[in-house]
């Protein structure tokens, strides 16, 4: 089953990919669904952005590529450099608690 959510997966650069994923309780038709998403990346390719999708996401139902980044707009652009500021931050280390 899907959530029915949008997603484009961009290739920003060379080597530089992000998927750009609309929020599960963005509102419906909205004029830019960009603006109630998050995007996530960069990635090497656009196969380990997809498995990145598949792995961290639920199914949103289908997706479409864009591979020409000169048609961004400031949402966009800020959706990319949120997910470079958030790639730079250090990962923590889960911390579940097993009992046995």
């Amino acid at each position: 089953m899907s959530t029915n959510s949008e997603c484009e997966f961009i290739q920003w650069e060379n080597e530089e990919w992000y998927y750009i994923l609309e929020d599960y309780n963005a509102p419906k038709n909205a004029w830019d669904w960009k603006e109630y998403a998050s995007a996530y990346g960069p990635f090497k390719t656009e196969e380990i952005a997809n498995h990145h999708l598949c792995d961290n996401h639920t199914n949103p139902g289908g997706s479409y590529t864009d591979i020409d980044p000169r048609k961004t707009d400031d949402v966009l652009i800020n959706l990319i450099s949120d997910a470079r500021a958030r790639s730079k931050q250090p990962k923590r280390q889960s911390t579940q608690l097993f009992y046995y």
